[in-house]
């Protein structure tokens, strides 16, 4: 749990992690007026286990019209309601996945990312119980799941494949686990997560 708890020092202190340039690139390309992307937010919840932190995913819903059946962290779209991003990410965690993270536990953000279904999402890092009890929206989420953290930041555990988007290929990160393969979003956020804080304890 040293190493852990180390980790998590490293992202309260180390400057942001960034995205991919070539990412930034593609949007723009596919997505010119990319100024009048909605905003949105998703959490990163850790929980903390015998074995170290996890990192809690869903897998989306498969009748979705963004992205179905793909992994993702909770979140959504922000509401004039909100008041804030994080308050999305708050809001939008406990209606998935029934999980109330407390604002005290959030750890901090990552820079807003941009995506092909027109949101520009900022991605907030909270811990929450270890005795939490899901309780999932059948309407938007089919599953939930947990990766530790020592395989999901580490980046020898990182995949490049091709995607096709509008009839034209690119290439993207992928994370392969268990049955589950983490990309697109959700693996840039992963990505830059681990540009920040992962340490290597061979």
């Amino acid at each position: 749990m040293l190493v852990q708890h180390h980790m998590l020092s490293r992202f309260l202190l180390a400057q942001p992690g960034q995205y991919d340039r070539s990412h930034q690139r593609r949007i723009q390309q596919l997505l010119p007026n990319s100024s009048r992307l909605k905003p949105a937010a998703v959490m990163i919840p850790l929980v903390a286990r015998p074995d170290g932190y996890h990192v809690i995913l869903t897998r989306r819903a498969n009748h979705l019209k963004h992205h179905p059946g793909q992994v993702a962290f909770p979140g959504g779209r922000f509401e004039t309601e909100d008041g804030e991003l994080m308050n999305t990410a708050i809001r939008e965690t406990q209606e998935e996945i029934g999980i109330l993270c407390d604002k005290k536990d959030i750890l901090g953000q990552l820079p807003a990312l941009p995506t092909l279904s027109g949101y520009m999402v900022t991605p907030f890092l909270s811990t929450v119980a270890a005795s939490y009890q899901p309780v999932l929206d059948p309407n938007e989420v089919d599953s939930l799941f947990e990766v530790p953290v020592t395989f999901l930041l580490n980046p020898r555990n990182m995949r490049t494949q091709r995607f096709t988007f509008k009839g034209k290929e690119h290439t993207i990160y992928a994370i392969p686990y268990q049955e589950y393969s983490i990309w697109g979003a959700t693996a840039q956020i992963v990505k830059a997560l681990s540009h920040q804080i992962w340490v290597d304890n061979r």
